[in-house]
């Protein structure tokens, strides 16, 4: 039987002969019967040469111009369907390289097709995988910035660095369960001359250096931004003094006593990397201390410490999100530089730690809560940065989506999954715990519940399509005992694969399991040996993995 294209769903047609004797379509297969048994009918006769003939003459008794028009009409119907099919073949190709956790074919197990490691390329920390444009992945080595081709792991281009203790990015994010390496325009790398200026390294995807330059003035923090930008960091303006002192010691138990009520405020300004024209700048003023610590500078080797309220600003970067937070500051915004709304979190006590995360399908999700315990209200921001709604119970992302955009979040409360609309309101209750929305494919959500079982919600109406049970047993065997641990998941829009620890008798290998998303059949299965901790990721529809000391990529 011959396998056909395969169609949505992960549904695929065979020519099948069913044991009733009828071919596909309903019609009788050809059997022997016996003469006894046959009747005398007027069978007519197959198409032969004198059918062929008349066809012939009466398209020659046809005008020379009819014909070519029926000749014309004919072709520009079959290139009009193979031009739709390849515009539609390009649109979701496109869908699922910009995805989360989307690949372009999960049909067959992922099998390593190249590998660089230390030895080879010395990707070892500092350093590492940087960034990603245009089918080429930035790779900084040392006093080098590497240009590896995503599919055959060549290396197209080398750029010298004038600092091997330069920063380059925009880098790999971690948000929690998964890692994001955003595409961005230009690579940016950012160190100290030997002049003692910061120095700007600006290289489009082929490798072209675009330029070097100084970056003018004093700040406080210079780094790479996304889309081809600088970011740097200022304490700016007067404060007043603040009656607090410092008991206990600088190395176990200091604390803040007193209330810091004055600081200083914190400009941020991204400009073009090459050409050092700004992009946008804000200024954020004081406000609460949320963290004190923020607020103390340790001297020699952390055994003193003193009152400094321009102290260091801790910052994150990736593709879609910017955060800076200092004694009294905390700030994020969006690559345009439009800053998101957290005002909505001005209730939330004064220990409780603010985390914000890009979503899956564009906008962010904001909360708080102490460390170490989950968030059980989240709010919603569109992707301009501005509160849309907030939902009681804990907001999940998927891991993986199929690139079709969807205005409905599942969230957790209760023992229950809900999926909400693009107005917080409730659209669906399923009666499943959900702890991980590792997929959405097609009209199928994949979560991960309590019970370590693999569920398939429809999302139209929550219902339980199927329920795997038997996809984490792996990891139970690992740990001893039910934990839920899928490292990833990837989809490609009908199939859904999920990576989960095991081990062999020699080493820890990845078992990659496949399932049709619609119905939970298992497609195939593979084990995949792990280099120590590392993580696996789709970049532009690619599957790589990588790892402190190298990076490695899958057909």
């Amino acid at each position: 039987m011959g396998r056909r294209r395969r169609a949505p769903e992960g549904a695929y047609t065979f020519d099948l002969v069913p044991d009733d004797g009828t071919e596909a379509g309903g019609s009788p297969a050809a059997r022997s019967v016996p003469a006894a048994e046959a009747e005398p009918t007027e069978v007519a006769p197959p198409p032969g040469p004198g059918v062929l003939a008349l066809v012939w003459r009466r398209w020659r008794r046809l005008s020379r111009r009819t014909r070519f028009g029926a000749v014309v009409a004919v072709v520009a119907l079959l290139t009009a369907v193979v031009v739709v099919d390849g515009v539609v073949d390009r649109q979701r190709s496109a869908e699922l390289r910009a995805a989360a956790g989307g690949v372009l074919d999960l049909g067959v197990p992922p099998a390593e097709r190249w590998r660089l490691e230390d030895g080879e390329v010395g990707v070892r920390t500092p350093g590492g995988l940087v960034a990603v444009a245009g089918g080429v992945a930035a790779v900084h080595r040392q006093g080098e910035l590497l240009g590896i081709d995503l599919t055959t792991g060549q290396r197209r281009w080398t750029v010298d660095l004038f600092d091997r203790s330069v920063t380059c990015g925009p880098g790999l994010a971690f948000w929690g369960e998964t890692v994001e390496l955003t595409p961005t325009t230009q690579v940016v790398c950012v160190g100290q001359a030997v002049s003692g200026d910061v120095m700007v390294t600006t290289v489009d995807p082929d490798g072209t250096v675009l330029g070097h330059r100084v970056v003018d003035g004093e700040h406080d923090v210079v780094l790479p931004g996304p889309d081809g930008t600088v970011l740097a960091a200022s304490w700016v303006g007067d404060a007043e003094d603040v009656d607090v002192e410092l008991r206990g010691d600088p190395m176990t138990n200091l604390t803040v006593v007193g209330d810091i009520e004055d600081g200083y405020d914190l400009e941020v300004r991204a400009e073009d990397a090459a050409t050092g024209a700004e992009r946008w700048s804000q200024v954020v003023a004081f406000g609460p201390v949320l963290d004190s610590s923020q607020c103390v500078r340790w001297t020699t080797a952390g055994r003193n410490a003193e009152l400094d309220r321009r102290g260091d600003v801790e910052h994150m970067v990736s593709g879609r999100l910017v955060g800076f937070s200092g004694c009294g500051v905390l700030a994020y915004f969006t690559p345009d530089g439009e800053r998101l709304d957290l005002t909505a979190l001005d209730g939330a006590g004064g220990d409780d730690v603010r985390r914000v995360r890009p979503l899956a399908d564009g906008g962010f999700a904001v909360s708080a809560g102490a460390w170490g315990r989950s968030a059980w209200e989240f709010q919603v921001l569109d992707a301009e940065g501005v509160h849309r709604y907030t939902v009681e119970g804990r907001l999940l992302d998927p891991r993986a989506t199929d690139g079709r955009a969807d205005d409905r979040r599942l969230v957790v409360s209760g023992g229950e999954t809900h999926a909400v609309g693009p107005d917080g309101e409730r659209v669906w209750s399923a009666t499943v715990a959900a702890t991980s929305y590792l997929a959405r494919t097609g009209q199928t959500a994949v979560v991960l519940d309590e019970r370590d079982r693999v569920v398939g919600l429809d999302l139209g109406t929550g219902a339980v399509r199927w329920v795997r049970g038997d996809l984490l047993e792996p990891y139970a065997a690992l740990a001893g005992a039910r934990g839920g641990q899928v490292q990833s998941a990837f989809t490609d829009g009908s199939v859904v694969a999920l990576v989960v620890p095991t081990y062999t008798d020699t080493q820890v290998v990845s078992r990659w399991q496949a399932i049709d998303g619609s119905t939970g059949e298992t497609l195939w299965v593979t084990d995949l040996p792990e280099d120590g901790w590392g993580v696996d990721m789709a970049v532009e529809g690619h599957l790589l993995r990588w790892w402190p000391a190298g990076l490695s990529g899958f057909s």
